[in-house]
């Protein structure tokens, strides 16, 4: 046991120094060697935790989801949505990533789906908010049957995913009326305002109008929802990642008059913390379920 709980420790410096090394970047290879950093370091799934493939939510090939299914009832429900920057991204990339998410969580005894949704530029905006509400609307139906509670469930989006994860939370044309359709929302390392001149994949999706950047960004209508909320930003993630989410800290604390939850994750770049869940590398997941059972 103490040799491997040395050998654990050892992995986890050895991935703190290489994720350093990349420092404030974001690329496909930074994003090539986050994964074959963290592989390896997965820990073989849970015989318990039980998987439903390729759910249809919808009818377009893209509105499938996975359920990760705990042995036992499940007091929560996750709903989380990848990443990969408005055009691209899967729910199974490889069998790796975001399947050692959807085990990390049910291991630990939370319902967890994971969710993939129309990408650009063939899908542009609202398709990505559009297919989150189709997402929870399934969860909110189906939930009971596999063991979870349809009340309590936390809608969790990272990147690309966290920007129609906010759109979904803040602007109310996406979710029920009178309700937001979810207890919770964890938001990480995403993009939430858009103005200016837009980056090619940004464009791809939010479209080449400048003039309906505003109406489109999730931080515009941050004053509509009052959801409870986790934010996240990585050491790492590069600049352009890492301020909205402080901005939208601002946007929130002072609709609230007080801070929402922010969680700083040191050691971390923009895809690490979500590809960590499931090594000897917990902070990140210890801190996100710390918030999921916070979740009356």
């Amino acid at each position: 046991m103490l040799d491997q709980v040395k050998d654990a420790a050892r992995e986890i410096a050895d991935a703190r120094r290489k994720i350093a090394a990349m420092g404030p970047n974001f690329d496909e290879e930074i994003l090539g060697a986050t994964r074959a950093l963290y592989a390896p370091l997965i820990r073989k799934p849970s015989a318990a935790v039980k998987v439903t493939a390729d759910v249809a939510y919808g009818s377009d090939p893209r509105q499938k989801l996975d359920v990760y299914q705990p042995a036992g009832a499940a007091e929560h429900v996750l709903v989380y949505i990848p990443g990969g920057g408005f055009v691209a991204g899967d729910k199974n990339l490889d069998g790796v990533f975001y399947v050692n998410l959807g085990n990390y969580f049910a291991s630990h005894g939370i319902l967890t789906i994971v969710a993939n949704y129309r990408l650009a530029p063939a899908h542009a905006w609202p398709a990505g908010a559009q297919d989150v509400a189709g997402a929870v609307a399934w969860a909110r139906a189906n939930a009971k049957s596999f063991g979870g509670d349809p009340a309590r469930i936390v809608l969790f989006g990272q990147s690309a995913g966290s920007t129609h994860a906010a759109t979904y939370l803040f602007d109310p044309t996406f979710h029920p009326a009178g309700q937001a359709g979810v207890a919770a929302g964890i938001l990480m390392s995403g993009p939430y305002l858009f103005q200016g001149e837009l980056r090619p994949n940004l464009k791809a999706y939010f479209g080449d109008d400048p003039s309906r950047y505003a109406e489109r960004s999730p931080l515009t209508h941050v004053g509509k929802s009052r959801t409870p909320l986790l934010l996240s930003v990585a050491e790492y993630d590069p600049a352009f990642l890492a301020a909205p989410t402080y901005e939208l800290a601002r946007a929130v604390t002072l609709r609230d008059g007080k801070s929402p939850s922010v969680a700083y994750f040191a050691g971390h770049n923009h895809v690490s913390t979500v590809m960590s869940f499931g090594t000897p590398q917990d902070d990140v997941g210890a801190r996100v379920r710390e918030f999921i059972a916070s979740v009356g």
